[in-house]
């Protein structure tokens, strides 16, 4: 499978269950990342993970905060639940 073949998969669990097999049968993760032409920041890019010797999917890409996004419910001018984030705990 060449580069463009696998980046073409539907998902990255799909890539995942890919590179584990080549796993599997023996080869080196570095070694199945060289065969198929791919780097690690294309890993990234798809949300593939090496973790102890296995390609793991991230459900989701992107990054994860808590930051408020102002969707929250109850989110008001004040804040949530008409809370006042300025005064910290007491504001609750």
């Amino acid at each position: 499978m060449n580069r463009e073949e696998f980046l073409a998969l539907e998902d990255n669990k799909a890539m995942a269950k890919v590179l584990n097999d080549e796993i599997e049968a023996g080869k080196e993760a570095q070694a199945v990342l060289d065969e198929i032409g791919l780097s690690k920041k294309d890993l990234t890019e798809q949300a593939l993970y090496l973790v102890r010797g296995k390609f793991l999917a991230r459900a989701w890409g992107g990054y994860t905060t808590t930051k408020r996004t102002g969707n929250e419910a109850g989110d008001t001018a004040n804040g949530v639940g008409d809370s006042d984030p300025s005064k910290g705990y007491n504001g609750i």
